[in-house]
């Protein structure tokens, strides 16, 4: 364990950290390729999903409804670009992780607390977390698209560490993702812990975190110890 500095500030991750993302592909396919198939009645709608759902090399990811639409020469179509929105905005399968809201609330007592999210747009993340309702817990909301710089870069976490004036070693940030989450916030200085709900395993090639987690309820009792305070 590195410095036991008091913790100020806790920093989240939101997709797949705070929300289950993932979980939702399959759902924001099939809305994406029913849209499509209006216009073009030629194509499958359950091909379509399907290939969507193929795994790519990185771990957890996959083709998606962007890269089936590339494959068929419809991104940049009218077409394609309303079958992409409709999966964009569809946040009715979106979920919190058993525990989060409990352990927000729970938190926000003793820290403050703020997102680190990869996006484009600022509004669509933001939508999330107003459909979610843990809008209210968080005081900071740095999204990529709107700070310049997108996770590992150090910049992004460093900026939100100024915005709370907070130092990093007495900030922590939760993710799902050990080279973008973890690797990031160690690099600027910031305690990592890694919220390990799938069941991956240490790649040896990302910096390892501070602390492991499988459930969420299981972060206050890692933030006391981070902070020697147990």
């Amino acid at each position: 364990m590195r410095s036991s500095a008091p913790i100020r500030a806790v920093f989240f991750d939101l997709d797949d950290t705070l929300c289950d993302t993932i979980g939702t592909r399959e759902a924001r396919a099939r809305l994406a390729f029913e849209c499509l198939c209006q216009t073009h009645s030629e194509l499958d709608r359950d091909v379509l999903v399907k290939r969507a759902l193929e795994p790519r090399d990185e771990p957890r990811s996959a083709v998606g409804v962007r890269g089936v639409l590339m494959e068929l020469g419809l991104l940049e179509t009218a077409a394609g670009t309303a079958a992409l929105e409709a999966a964009r905005y569809y946040y009715e399968p979106l979920c919190l992780f058993d525990g989060v809201r409990e352990t927000l609330a729970e938190l926000m007592g003793s820290y403050e607390l703020g997102v680190i999210t990869n996006w484009e747009s600022e509004d669509e993340q933001r939508r999330k977390v107003e459909h979610l309702a843990i809008d209210s817990s968080f005081r900071y909301f740095i999204v990529s698209g709107s700070a310049g710089f997108e996770k590992p870069d150090l910049r992004i976490f460093e900026h939100a560490c100024g915005l709370a004036g907070v130092e990093s070693r007495e900030a922590v940030f939760v993710g799902d993702r050990l080279d973008v989450d973890i690797a990031g916030a160690r690099a600027a200085g910031m305690r990592a812990v890694w919220f390990n709900h799938w069941g991956g395993s240490l790649d040896g090639a990302s910096p390892g975190p501070d602390a492991v987690i499988g459930r969420f309820g299981e972060l206050p009792g890692v933030l006391a110890r981070l902070s020697g305070e147990a």
